[in-house]
Parts: C-alpha cells; sequence; structure tokens
C-alpha cells in the first residue's frame, strides 16, 4: 500500500521506566501503522511504581514510508494513563489533540504517555493507550495500540514525586532531596540508590522508623562536571522487599547558562554572493533579567561576516549577520564571540555553512 524505505532504522521508544517485550494485540489491518513503533514498545511494564511519582514514558514515532503521516487522536482505555499531548478539549471535556501531529516521511516525533499515581493504585492489568494515523495521499486511516501495566504502591509515597533541578547554569551543580515514606513494618528498609548516569551521586539518608512509619530521604547531586544540554535519566531505590524490590525515579535537568546564542548557520552559499540571517540571543533564567551586547568578535581578522547589533538592555537580541563568501569551495565553520555588559568571559557561538563552486566564466563573456 505504502512505499517503505528500502533501509529501514531502527527507531526504539525512550523510556523513562523499564519496559517488557510482551506485544499488545494488534489489528491485521493495522500493520502499516504498527510499523511506525518499534515492537519492543507495543507493551509497557513499569512494574512497582510509587504513589505521588512522577511517572511518564517518551515513545518515539517513526514514519518509515514515503508518505507524509499524522497522528490525528491519541486515546487510553483508562484514567489511569493519558497522552500529555491531548492538551486541547473537546465540546463533551475530552483532552484531545489541539491539531494533528504531522510526522514527514522519515522524520521522527516523541509522544508522552503519563501514569496518575495519585488518583489510581494498586494493580494495573491490560490499560490500552491508542495512536490514530491518517494517510492524506491515500486516505488510509490506521491505529497502533500499547499495552500498559504495573502496580501502584500505596504503601510507599514520594514527595515530590521526580527529581527535577529544572535549569542549572554550567560549572555549578546542583542538590535535590525527596522524601521516602513507607507505612507497614517497622523493618522496612531502603539498600541503595544505583544511579545510571556518572554525572549523577545519590545518598539515602534515614529520618525516623517506627509504628510501622518509616522516612527516608533520598540526597541526589548533580556534578559541576555536567556537559551542556539535557539530562534525562532515573535512578532505581533498591528495597528489601520480596515481591517489589525495586522504585525507579525520574531524574531531569537542563544545564545551561543564563544567556544563550543559537550558532549561525548559513547553509550553502555562493562566492561573492552575500547571505544574511538572524541570530537570537537571549535570557534562559527566571526572573528573566535585560542585557547589552558591548562587542561582536570573530576568529578570522577579515569582513566576510558582519553584523547588526542593537545597543539595547533587553533580554533578548535579534542579530543580523551578512556573510559574503571567498572564493574558497567547501565547508566553514568559525568561532564568533559576543561580549555581554559586566562580564569578564565572552560568549562563543559558531558560525557555519558550505560555499558551493564558483560559477564558471561565461567565455563569451555575457
Amino acid at each position: 500500500m505504502f512505499k517503505a524505505f528500502s533501509v529501514r532504522c531502527s527507531i526504539s521508544a525512550v523510556f523513562l521506566f523499564a519496559s517488557s517485550t510482551v506485544f499488545a494485540q494488534q489489528p491485521a489491518d493495522a500493520d502499516w501503522a504498527r510499523a511506525m513503533i518499534d515492537k519492543d514498545q507495543w507493551s509497557i511494564n513499569y512494574k512497582s511504581v510509587a504513589r505521588g511519582q512522577d511517572v511518564a514514558f517518551r515513545i518515539r514515532v517513526s514514519n518509515v514510508y514515503k508518505e507524509e503521516m499524522q497522528i490525528t487522536s491519541l486515546t487510553t482505555s483508562c484514567g489511569c494513563i493519558s497522552w500529555e499531548d491531548n492538551k486541547a478539549r473537546s465540546p463533551d471535556g475530552r483532552a484531545v489533540l489541539p491539531a494533528p501531529i504531522v510526522v514527514p516521511s522519515g522524520q521522527e516525533k516523541v509522544i508522552t504517555l503519563r501514569l496518575d499515581t495519585i488518583k489510581h493504585h494498586g494493580e494495573q492489568k491490560n490499560k490500552f493507550a491508542t495512536v490514530t494515523f491518517f494517510e492524506p495521499a491515500n486516505g488510509q486511516v490506521g491505529t497502533a495500540t500499547i499495552l500498559a501495566e504495573g502496580y501502584i504502591r500505596t504503601d510507599v509515597v514520594l514527595q515530590p514525586g521526580s527529581v527535577n533541578f529544572g535549569a542549572v547554569d554550567p560549572n555549578k551543580g546542583a542538590e535535590q532531596r525527596i522524601s521516602v515514606n513507607y507505612a507497614g513494618r517497622n523493618d522496612w528498609r531502603v539498600l541503595s540508590a544505583k544511579c545510571h548516569s556518572p554525572h549523577l551521586t545519590t545518598e539515602i539518608v534515614e529520618k525516623s522508623r517506627g509504628n510501622g512509619l518509616v522516612n527516608y530521604e533520598l540526597v541526589v547531586k548533580l556534578k559541576e562536571t555536567a556537559p551542556i544540554g539535557q539530562l534525562r535519566d532515573q535512578l532505581i531505590l533498591v528495597t528489601d522487599d520480596l515481591n517489589y524490590p525495586q522504585i525507579p525515579v525520574q531524574v531531569e535537568a537542563k544545564i545551561e547558562p543564563e544567556i544563550i546564542v543559537t550558532d549561525a548557520n548559513f547553509g550553502t552559499v555562493t562566492p561573492g554572493k552575500p547571505k544574511e540571517i538572524s541570530v537570537i540571543v537571549r535570557y534562559t533564567k527566571l526572573p528573566i533579567k535585560p542585557f547589552k551586547i558591548e562587542k561582536f568578535e570573530r576568529t578570522k581578522q577579515d569582513t566576510s561576516i558582519k553584523v547588526k547589533k542593537s545597543d539595547e538592555i533587553k533580554p533578548l537580541h535579534q542579530l543580523s549577520l551578512t556573510f559574503t563568501p571567498p572564493d574558497t569551495p567547501g565547508p566553514f565553520e568559525e568561532d564568533l564571540f559576543l561580549t555581554i555588559s559586566g562580564r569578564p568571559d565572552p560568549i562563543v557561538f559558531k558560525a557555519r555553512g558550505r560555499i558551493l563552486e564558483a560559477p564558471a566564466a561565461d567565455p563569451a563573456g555575457k
């Protein structure tokens, strides 16, 4: 029916918690839709999670066809799971997609399924999340269904439900604390907190024990050496429970400077023909603070790149960069520098692109 690429990439969904390989039941006529979600993610077994815990599953959808695809509907069979992408409301009050999610040929989109650990608890079996696809060129509709199962504990409560460092300055590090509360037997213990990321450390501190109540404090530290970018990981609380010994905990952080600059990507350019692009410089933290750009500098000492900037003090600046390419074909890359008022170190960003071969001269002089 549809034309698939001759080489198909293996696309796996990125889950913040463990997933099993037991497949959900799929109707035979939905094979083309099902192929856009890796078969290892047709079923999610989140095993055991604590009450109040923030649990999310990031599902990567890949369009392996030459036709454009659209995700037109995201539904679930139970209120215990919901699609984060459903941010609009239907006339009858249901959460729905505000608009179809377009997945161009050969590209990917990530959709997020969340588990409600506040209103729901106990064993969750045979809960389904359905993705409905529409292929506009041929008017075809197909569905892919994901099975979600696991156990939401009532005897363990996490406050807050995840470790979220938010935005962190580079080379600063950060610390977050979570209260782990247990109700049951007096001798219940957390044995360790295992971390996957080398940029995180954990410590378990016992705070109180008695009358069937046990309280620990989980201390998670983000190292100063964490690289710039998004950190998304999980740690595992290992307990002495026989049936459910592990509790996964989501960890997120965004390491970024207070002021960031988008790189100057000029794409393909022709020798001698100027090309102008815009570069955004913005303040990233809260509260937002205005700033002034004092100086623009380059690695090279020529006039091939010229800049227009504002001398105003504001939280967002738009620079206009004009590049007149030299007669040197091939890829180019150069470090550019912005000096911000009151800051000793300049911000470094890149100018890059590819210079085409110069057009051949017309022998007739035309």
